[in-house]
């Protein structure tokens, strides 16, 4: 996380308190050189720990923030970039808003960052009153234009929508754009959806819908509207699985998942500050941090903390223990489930069961009636 600054005020971010409220101030400066020496000395050891072989492994960078690529962070961009891959392989990736990405254009592709996860939240009409900057002026036509060249570089793009009452019947309207704008014509293209969660006090949480919500209108706005075939919904990786099945189509591509995300694996998120979180969405906050850097660039982990997060599985939830779908769902979002319950090892089903349940069948109607298997939406993460 090259910093926690942005410069877009989007209402649902749950990272809002940081740019809004003055006693955060101290969190939105670039992370410096001396700084990202200490990551990749960290990093060398935390390898150690896990037993990797570090002249071997591919690292798997990705820069997430606050906005990773402002144009005044490329310096320090760059830097990162130079430095992973004078150290070994590394394969880089971005969280973005895709508003600055113009200040990056040479370091786009094959050579550097190679996958952008850019959100659009809506034809520009309703785009530009949800993600705009700090002027209240919208960003649609310079992030649509960003989202181009990057495409032409070869850059792998994947387009998240952020869903709510108020802007799903407008996706067909998005599809049109995405269609009209030859982005879908790319290979290296994709778009899926996602629920906007009541993260903070401005979003009202009627406006908002769950998983299985979102899974029924895709449905049926896609026996509407054609052009809805361009995005996808994270579930379509089980229908497309289940037509392989049906269809004797070969091997499926399937891991158990005994944990929801690599917060309960082996991710690590290093801040601008030295700090070491687990979780994309608790960062910021020294009393949630796993561990941090320290001047000669070991690791110092809070024990405690760091077993909590990488201990949440399947197995640790009685619920989950109980659930014929544990190993295809993995419990859920940890931060969801605690703000839903109030523990951390508690489920979050989000109505997982219907939705399995709703995807097999489709697959099997879909393989009865001669359609074939559809692909797999690429994403950076799970945000």
């Amino acid at each position: 996380m090259p910093t926690y600054d942005c410069n877009l005020r989007c209402s649902y971010c749950f990272q809002d308190h940081m740019r809004t409220d003055a006693k955060f101030k101290h969190l939105l400066r670039v992370i410096s050189p001396d700084m990202v020496d200490r990551i990749f000395l960290a990093m060398r050891h935390l390898e150690d720990r896990h037993g990797v072989d570090s002249e071997s492994f591919r690292r798997g960078i990705t820069f997430f923030g606050g906005e990773p690529l402002l144009a005044e962070s490329r310096p320090i961009i760059e830097y990162i970039v130079k430095q992973a891959s004078s150290l070994g392989k590394a394969s880089f990736s971005a969280v973005s808003n895709g508003t600055d990405l113009a200040a990056y254009r040479d370091l786009l592709g094959d050579h550097g960052i190679s996958e952008l996860q850019i959100t659009l939240d809506g034809p520009p009409h309703e785009h530009d009153k949800r993600r705009i900057y700090t002027d209240g002026s919208g960003s649609f036509e310079r992030i649509a234009d960003n989202i181009s060249m990057a495409l032409d570089l070869g850059v792998v793009i994947s387009i998240r929508m952020n869903i709510d009452w108020n802007n799903v019947e407008q996706l067909p309207e998005l599809a049109d754009e995405m269609v009209s704008r030859g982005w879908s014509e790319y290979p290296n293209f994709g778009a899926y959806v996602a629920p906007i969660r009541a993260e903070n006090e401005k979003t009202d949480a009627k406006s908002t819908m769950s998983n299985w919500d979102l899974e029924k209108e895709l449905a049926r706005l896609r026996g509407l509207h054609q052009a809805m075939s361009v995005i996808a919904h994270p579930d379509d990786s089980t229908k497309s699985q289940a037509q392989r099945v049906f269809s004797g189509a070969g091997p499926i591509a399937y891991s158990p998942k005994s944990s929801f995300c690599g917060a309960h694996t082996s991710m690590y998120i290093f801040d601008s500050f030295g700090d070491i979180y687990a979780c994309w969405e608790r960062t910021g906050d020294p009393s949630v941090r796993i561990g941090r850097i320290v001047d000669d660039g070991d690791v110092e982990l809070n024990v405690e903390l760091t077993q909590m997060w990488r201990s949440r599985t399947v197995a640790s939830n009685p619920v989950c223990r109980k659930c014929r779908y544990a190993l295809y769902c993995g419990g859920g979002c940890a931060v969801l489930a605690l703000a839903q319950s109030g523990k951390f090892f508690s489920n979050f089903c989000d109505g997982f069961a219907s939705r399995f349940r709703s995807n097999i069948s489709e697959a099997y109607q879909n393989f009865v009636a001669g359609v074939g298997p559809g692909t797999k939406p690429h994403r950076v993460c799970d945000m």
